[in-house]
């Protein structure tokens, strides 16, 4: 059976049931840097890492020894009969062996920090498509937008009830009964493998708004990557990040200080033939 990648930009005409792998274009992603023990606890956090409008599924899912988790949109609207789908599934589980794929001479597909990201121009290095498609045997990961989303969207209720027990405690006429909800309530977050102190829930919590913090920024970065005024025979060569700034390597003989100057700090740049070098804060 065919194996396609769906982008925007796909237009075949498809008469024959195909598997659909979704470009990073149609969903987001995150990885869960927070520490968790397994996929049940992974998708009790997946919807409170994103900051979404709409509706969308949420899913988790592990990747040598890593969780992430994903949001697709409920209505995704492709340009394929639903009778020629066989399955749905998506680039960042069946492509994350891969560095580099070239979709074309238009885009290609490129990994950087576990999370792969969907870009115009071309890079010459990434390996083609069509040998991708050729090697890779499709995982059992596969997404049914039709579905309703029944992931558990307990954790949120369940902070506000620890953080305000000892408020329920004192409002409570009868102290008994203020108890057995207290009681109820630690029982309910160790049936679900969260935690029972409001510091440690505390500590999750600001640890999800730093790291959330910090994919707006790097997601911000890349989009203004994506757009970068290149030409055909233009493309990026590197792009990568530590904790405080950006390091991109493109080919082209132009200088790029001019666009990059409006977004970014330039720490450093140099303009040698075919090659710009920066480094961005």
């Amino acid at each position: 059976m065919k194996t396609i990648l769906y982008t925007k930009k796909f237009n075949e005409n498809i008469k024959e049931k195909v598997n659909i792998i979704l470009s990073p274009e149609f969903y987001w992603i995150k990885k869960i840097d927070i520490p968790i023990k397994s996929i049940k606890d992974a998708k009790k956090l997946a919807k409170s890492l994103f900051d979404l409008k709409g509706e969308y599924v949420f899913e988790a899912f592990k990747i040598k020894n890593t969780f992430f988790a994903v949001a697709l949109p409920k209505k995704l609207n492709l340009n394929i009969d639903k009778k020629y789908i066989n399955s749905i599934r998506i680039a960042q589980i069946e492509f994350f062996d891969f560095e580099c794929i070239k979709v074309d001479e238009n885009y290609y597909l490129r990994k950087i920090d576990d999370l792969i990201f969907f870009f115009p121009s071309s890079d010459k290095n990434c390996i083609l498509l069509e040998d991708v498609l050729k090697k890779i045997k499709l995982s059992k990961h596969t997404f049914s937008l039709e579905r309703m989303n029944k992931t558990l969207l307990i954790y949120t209720v369940v902070i506000f009830l620890i953080l305000n027990s000892s408020f329920l405690i004192k409002t409570y006429s009868n102290q008994k009964e203020a108890q057995k909800i207290y009681i109820k309530t630690r029982e309910f977050l160790k049936k679900n493998s969260l935690p029972l102190t409001s510091f440690e829930l505390e500590s999750i919590l600001n640890e999800l708004k730093s790291k959330v913090k910090k994919e707006k920024n790097i997601k911000k970065a890349l989009e203004i990557f994506s757009n970068t005024p290149l030409k055909k025979g233009e493309f990026y060569k590197k792009i990568s990040f530590d904790s405080k700034n950006y390091y991109i390597e493109i080919h082209t003989s132009k200088n790029l200080d001019f666009y990059f100057k409006k977004y970014f700090k330039i720490i450093s740049s140099a303009s040698e033939k075919n090659l710009y070098k920066a480094k961005l804060k």
